[in-house]
């Protein structure tokens, strides 16, 4: 494969970092987050993020001074606030589904501790709906989609002293300029993952007090080759690191951090056959313990068998619903019988089966519901992650809500996202469907007693 100019940069910083002695200071303050912990999934909302992991590393390998608050772990958000407008430079954030609030607090209290400081945000809410978000929050500037190569340009151009006016020749960027919203051209998406430096996790405040991570998530893949309603992707092609580039990656985590248990967070690990066998191979050589996420509709018997073999507990289908009519006016591109096929194959191998479900998509009804029931009661699945439809922004089922008066200012909006919880029958509902919202809530409370009662044995 022949890289491209921004792929064969960062791996080219990767093997020759820039030196460090002038370099501004470049801080992340990483948000707090609402969300009640999935089961088994709690440790990934206090370890190291890889995105944030990613970026710190980007910054620190070209020369600057990196330093993460992580809000996540108790930190009072006025402290990091001081702290980060007095070492000046650059303040950076993550914007996430629920992180508006945060975003900002941060932004607007650094801009007042110092107002010459430059701020910058990036990740998957402002690339999915950016004008708003902007417009709201006034950074000096916004990464869109992907953010390692934009970055190294960003941070060329902040130290040569260049103002947010003059960065129009950067791709890949939002701007705040003369009251309006400006876009720079798209820039295009990294397709081979194993130019990415290896993260360099103590740069996190947590890791520098504790080395040791025994369960962290991480990715093999970016993208996905579905395209569900509801679903925001801001990758639209898969892109994949190596199994040779992951296991030098696997082997540096394991040696300094003593990390046991890996979650692979892909959105479809099963989505090229022999590629993941050859990655089950790098597990099975460091003895880990092992869960991943992905479709239903790629699935081999010969290789479940091998993943269990290979260290693998727990697989995380995105099921949504087993009504063939609610799967196809959400664009799922799955067949029921390929759900059941899924599943029974995955126990039979003796791979515990997570599912995820979606109560109140459009085309819901009475029966689709029952089935849904009846489904999990019948399979050894244990539905571990239940949510109501939340409509995400850059989505069909958000485009959808707008149109039909259930979102009318998409700020209040996201402001009522940082209160939404998986798993909470009380949650609140923006209702697609037909059906009285006691329906849904109905089928929500059966839902969550057979996860309790499948829990028990886990």
């Amino acid at each position: 494969m022949n890289r491209t100019p921004d792929e064969i940069r960062l791996a080219t910083l990767t093997t020759h970092p820039r030196p460090s002695a002038s370099r501004p200071a470049f801080t992340i303050v990483l948000p707090t987050s609402p969300q009640v912990p999935t089961p088994n999934r709690e440790f990934l909302l206090q370890t190291p993020t890889e995105g944030i992991s990613h970026i710190a590393t980007v910054a620190k390998l070209a020369g600057w001074d990196v330093k993460i608050h992580d809000l996540r772990l108790g930190e009072k958000l006025e402290d990091a606030c001081r702290d980060s407008a007095a070492r000046g430079g650059v303040v950076a954030m993550p914007t996430f589904i629920d992180s508006y609030p945060d975003n900002l607090a941060v932004l607007n209290q650094v801009k007042k501790l110092n107002p010459q400081i430059t701020t910058l945000l990036g990740g998957a809410l402002i690339s999915s709906l950016p004008e708003p978000l902007i417009a709201a929050l006034k950074p000096d500037y916004a990464i869109l989609g992907e953010g390692e190569a934009a970055l190294l340009d960003l941070l060329d151009h902040i130290e040569a002293g260049k103002k947010p006016e003059e960065a129009r020749y950067i791709n890949g960027l939002g701007l705040w300029l003369d009251g309006t919203t400006q876009f720079t051209s798209p820039r295009t998406q990294l397709m081979d993952l194993d130019v990415l430096p290896i993260p360099d996790l103590s740069l996190f405040p947590g890791v520098q007090k504790n080395p040791f991570i025994p369960e962290l998530g991480l990715t093999t893949s970016r993208g996905c080759y579905g395209r569900c309603s509801f679903c925001f992707l801001n990758m639209r092609k898969l892109s994949y690191k190596s199994p040779e580039r992951f296991e030098l990656e696997i082997a540096e985590l394991t040696s300094k951090h003593g990390t046991g248990y890996f979650y692979i967070n892909d959105l479809t690990f099963t989505s090229d056959l022999e590629r993941t066998s050859r990655i089950c191979d790098v597990l099975k050589k460091y003895g880990i313990t092992w869960s991943c996420s992905t479709r239903v509709e790629k699935i081999n018997p010969e290789l479940l068998a091998y993943m269990h073999t290979c260290g693998c507990r727990d697989i995380w289908y995105g099921v949504e619903s087993v009504d063939q009519t609610v799967l196809d006016l959400a664009d799922k591109m799955t067949r029921v019988e390929e759900i059941e096929y899924a599943v029974a194959e995955t126990v039979k191998a003796g791979i515990k089966v997570m599912a995820n479900l979606i109560v109140g998509l459009p085309g819901e009804s009475v029966a689709s519901l029952r089935k849904m029931m009846d489904f999990c009661r019948r399979s050894e699945v244990i539905p571990t992650s239940i949510k109501y439809l939340t409509p995400f922004p850059g989505t069909r089922i958000y485009d959808m809500a707008v149109e039909q008066g259930f979102i009318s200012d998409h700020i209040n909006y996201l402001e009522t996202l940082a209160q939404r919880k998986v798993n909470d029958v009380n949650d609140s509902i923006i209702n697609l469907t037909e059906l009285p919202e006691s329906e849904l809530r109905s089928a929500f409370e059966e839902l969550m007693n057979i996860r309790r009662e499948r829990l028990k044995n886990f």
